[in-house]
């Protein structure tokens, strides 16, 4: 895949695909659905090429946050049909619509912001951990009809040493994904802070409740996998306790899993159906020990 290079903008170190575990694989539902019928202006997120092409950039400390960064002229893309992908020129790019939708990311520090962005954005996964320091940034571009759509990721290092940080990522955000990891209880725990704080500098940006790390979940004794995901879930379906706080934020719950390409690509179509309240057809998933999906009642 090609990056478009830029003075001044490192290109990122590609990461080695690991391979992936088929059967647990197979237990997500794929993230191929049926698309409906759009009209030429409309934008359907079940049939978004999420493996367009893309930019990713360092973060470097802007004069004041921004929500719409500047796209790099001559960057690549991918037509929905499947053809080669073709070089854009300035005149093709006036006739296009541009839309940016920034996203931000929040939670505990190692829980997986930073690899679920890369893996969205490069379609790589680096089982070393990474921290962040500060504010990583990164951007894809996908196109859809006569519209491209840039998704520009903001990820907030965990450490409380950051939080400062935080209006950075949170100012004029589309979408916020509050990120825990599903073995440490704690980092759930601590979501309700990193909500009253986010909730602070934005209040009108869709919630997203993320868990990640479903891999090792998996594999955790039912009835330990049953308490968290009624933590988490009560909220919105029954008396789950992870639903709880899904609830209260009034957010869409989605267990992934970076390391094996579990509901990456559907967390982004959801924050595209929300963003242009667009009917959205991937299937909910709600039972426990599998990997869970609620979005439409939120």
């Amino acid at each position: 895949m090609h990056i478009a290079g830029e003075p001044g903008v490192h290109e990122p170190h590609h990461r080695q695909s690991r391979s992936l575990d088929q059967g647990l694989a197979n237990s997500a539902h794929p993230d191929d659905i049926d698309p409906r019928a759009v009209d030429s202006h409309a934008i359907d997120p079940n049939t978004v090429d999420h493996n367009a092409q893309y930019e990713a950039h360092p973060y470097e400390p802007p004069a004041q946050s921004m929500s719409r960064p500047a796209s790099s002229s001559g960057t690549g893309e991918r037509h929905l049909n499947g053809e080669a992908s073709r070089e854009s020129n300035g005149a093709d790019r006036n006739t296009r619509n541009h839309v940016v939708i920034k996203v931000g990311m929040v939670g505990d520090a190692q829980i997986g912001k930073t690899s679920l962005m890369v893996k969205y954005v490069e379609g790589s996964w680096d089982e070393d951990y990474i921290q962040t320091l500060g504010v990583n940034f990164m951007e894809k571009t996908i196109s859809i009809r006569n519209t491209e759509i840039t998704f520009s990721i903001w990820d907030l290092g965990g450490q409380r040493e950051f939080v400062n940080m935080l209006p950075l990522v949170c100012n004029d955000a589309v979408a916020i994904l509050f990120m825990f990891d599903l073995t440490r209880k704690s980092t759930l725990n601590s979501i309700k802070e990193w909500y009253r704080q986010g909730r602070g500098f934005n209040k009108t940006a869709i919630p997203i409740l993320v868990g990640t790390k479903y891999d090792h979940f998996v594999n955790f004794p039912r009835e330990d996998q049953e308490e968290i995901s009624n933590q988490v879930v009560y909220v919105a379906y029954k008396n789950h306790q992870a639903k709880r706080f899904a609830k209260a934020m009034r957010a869409a719950l989605i267990f992934s899993s970076t390391s094996h390409s579990i509901n990456v690509q559907k967390i982004f179509k959801i924050v595209l159906s929300k963003a242009f309240d667009l009917k959205c057809t991937i299937p909910e998933i709600e039972n426990v020990g599998e990997p869970l999906l609620l979005y439409q009642s939120v």
